[in-house]
């Protein structure tokens, strides 16, 4: 996962978790306190309303009085309209004195199990608030059941039955705006989370692309050193890391130069000394003939070392190269002198890939790899030359119908200096043209690997460069 990613995660949870810890609380006493502030509206309602039919409903009690006044209906009706509620009065011995919606009937008993807010207002004297599900309106009711008292004495009851779907919208809508309040501040924290993931991830990115170019041999890549303190001290670092790179390098690319000089100075003037001791004849020209065997073969060492050390320095010369013309190339030096020892040198392209590398060090490997198959292959022998690309990546593979390589030998033949029975017994050999062959591969990316085939299977391995169909 990448840095912004993670950052912008980070933020995202932080918020949400902030967010939810402050909103959740709140939401609740949101919810609480419509809640509550109903309930004491509707209380407020039914106590005034207690005080206004208290003498009504005392009237309506005594014997032999008639039926409530139409001043108690008015102001039931009145009190009902304006709250839109139901009110149902009922004197002292629970019985309905007035009902705004009409449903109970004058005298009818209502202080029932069923409805035990009427008696804990007449025989216990206290107020009694609950809430009901009504399947007639389809939503929860709010009950307030208060005395009516004269004179210290209960003389009946007034209940208010309020519908809640009203506060219930309300809470709803009050939730909604924490949400949506929510919903901002968690946008506006991954928001700023990114405003400044935007200058690390782009000195992130700087530093990456130009450890990148310094890897593919661009030596004068450098780094701005901006940012944040940390970032502009990493920066430094890294610039300074590759000054020094580019001085290692110089430096032995000076070696390198110098010492192919000086070295073949002394070995061509020995080589002419030899040749004249050997032209003389006798026993002194024997030896100089051995000699100038084995000074042959510190020629061909001392090559190989000066090649195997320009390997492994890093150079700017990467560009894309087309691993089918090379291969081509390839084949053609090699086809005439292989043909001379009874040997057969062809070309198998199975894809025509590109990879981004050093041309000439490509062209390095493919001719050790051929002198190495020709080389250990007997009379006959056919050595392939095999172009290919699977997916993402690209093939290139110098495979032979020789002997192979003994197993024991396999998991070496990269050494340096080693050469192993089938290579000491070949003759004349440095044992570094593997290694000179993985360092080129390796350097640009590459893997270098023995496959399991008759004889012997080298392939080399790339990431393939995309190309315009």
């Amino acid at each position: 996962m990448s840095f912004r990613a993670r950052l912008l995660l980070a933020a995202f949870y932080l918020s949400t978790a902030v967010v939810l810890a402050l909103a959740i609380p709140l939401a609740l006493t949101v919810g609480e306190r419509a809640d509550s502030d109903y309930e004491a509206v509707v209380l407020g309602d039914a106590a005034i309303l207690a005080a206004r039919v208290s003498d009504l409903v005392v009237a309506a009690e005594r014997p032999g009085s008639l039926p409530p006044p139409a001043r108690l209906d008015r102001i039931v009706m009145e009190s009902a309209r304006t709250r839109e509620q139901r009110v149902v009065v009922t004197d002292a011995a629970g019985k309905v004195v007035a009902d705004s919606d009409g449903p109970a009937r004058r005298g009818a008993f209502y202080a029932t199990l069923e409805r035990p807010e009427f008696r804990a207002a007449l025989f216990q004297g206290r107020i009694d608030t609950r809430k009901r599900f009504s399947d007639t309106l389809g939503e929860d009711l709010l009950l307030v059941t208060v005395p009516v008292v004269d004179r210290e004495r209960v003389v009946g009851a007034v209940r208010l039955s309020a519908g809640t779907r009203a506060v219930e919208t309300q809470v709803r809508e009050s939730w909604l705006r924490l949400a949506l309040l929510g919903a901002v501040v968690v946008v506006a924290g991954v928001l700023v989370a990114l405003l400044l993931e935007l200058p690390l991830g782009r000195q992130i990115r700087r530093l990456a692309e130009a450890s990148t170019r310094l890897g593919q041999g661009e030596l004068a890549a450098r780094v701005p050193e901006e940012g944040p303190m940390e970032l502009r001290v990493l920066a430094g670092s890294f610039n300074q890391m590759a000054v020094d790179l580019e001085r290692s390098i110089e430096a032995q690319r000076e070696f390198v130069a110098n010492a192919s000089h000086q070295l073949r100075t002394p070995l061509t003037g020995l080589r002419l000394r030899l040749e004249a001791i050997k032209g003389e004849g006798g026993l002194a020209g024997e030896q100089a003939a051995k000699a100038e065997l084995e000074l042959d073969r510190l020629s061909t060492l001392v090559d190989d070392l000066l090649a195997l050390a320009r390997a492994t320095a890093i150079e700017s010369t990467a560009s894309p190269v087309d691993l089918g013309a090379l291969a081509r190339e390839a084949v053609g030096r090699w086809r005439e002198g292989a043909a001379a020892s009874g040997k057969r040198v062809e070309l198998e392209e199975l894809g025509n890939p590109h990879v981004w590398a050093n041309r000439e060090d490509l062209a390095h490997v493919l001719d050790n790899l051929i002198d190495n198959a020709l080389r250990y292959s007997p009379p006959g022998t056919e050595v392939r030359v095999e172009t290919d690309e699977r997916g993402g990546n690209a093939y290139l593979a110098v495979v032979d119908t020789g002997p192979g390589i003994p197993p024991e030998d396999r998991a070496r033949v990269f050494e340096r200096f080693y050469r192993g029975a089938s290579g000491r017994q070949a003759g004349r050999g440095t044992g570094l043209g593997l290694a000179i062959v993985e360092e080129h591969v390796r350097r640009w990316g590459g893997e270098i690997r023995l496959a399991d085939a008759p004889g012997t299977r080298v392939e080399a391995v790339f990431l393939r460069l995309p190309t315009e169909r």
